[in-house]
């Protein structure tokens, strides 16, 4: 029996394949375009969905491949505040080595450079292009920043969390209420010292 949603998926991420076997010395481009797609290939991800263009201008050396990443477009998250969904600008731009070789150099081995042996002939770039994209994300996300409207937050949300947040101050104010009897005791302490 054939598995439909594995050739399913390796369709839409087989566009993020860069064949580089056979390619001349020199400096090539190649771009590609992320959308929702994209993004249901990574299960459990923050990004819901997503409109942005990636440039790639790969060098191509004897036995080393430059790559530099030009990632610009808008993706949609959801707001840390009301928990709607929001729509943010982002923007990356990072380098990556790939080295061409049979044996690794242990000494050189990091995050920016990847090993692949003489007998590969492409390149997957879409794991690298999401980790970015989502690298170039802001820590907090909510309405209100990088040009969107906090008009967009739900209100409903808004208001039970200031509800929720009272109650939580009220007990905090009944819990530092104490008996006097230990403010005696601490008074006796701090003579002490």
């Amino acid at each position: 029996m054939r598995d439909v949603f594995s050739e399913e998926v390796s369709k839409i991420l087989n566009r993020y394949l860069v064949q580089f076997k056979g390619l001349a010395v020199g400096q090539h481009v190649f771009s590609f375009d992320v959308d929702k797609a994209f993004f249901d290939e990574f299960e459990g991800g923050e990004i819901s969905n997503g409109r942005l263009s990636v440039e790639v201008i790969l060098n191509r050396l004897s036995n080393m491949i430059e790559l530099d990443f030009f990632i610009e477009g808008d993706v949609e998250v959801k707001c840390d505040r009301c928990l709607e969904v929001l729509t943010i600008p982002t923007e990356f731009e990072g380098k990556l080595v790939v080295r061409i070789s049979d044996s690794i150099d242990e000494s050189e081995v990091s995050d920016e450079i990847w090993y692949v042996s003489s007998n590969e002939h492409e390149l997957s770039l879409a794991q690298y292009i999401y980790e970015s994209i989502c690298l170039s994300l802001p820590l907090q996300r909510y309405h209100g920043i990088l040009g969107t409207s906090t008009d967009d937050c739900d209100s409903e949300m808004l208001e039970r969390l200031q509800t929720l947040s009272l109650d939580e101050n009220q007990e905090v104010r009944e819990a530092d209420t104490t008996d006097s009897r230990w403010d005696k005791l601490k008074d006796l302490m701090n003579n002490q010292n």
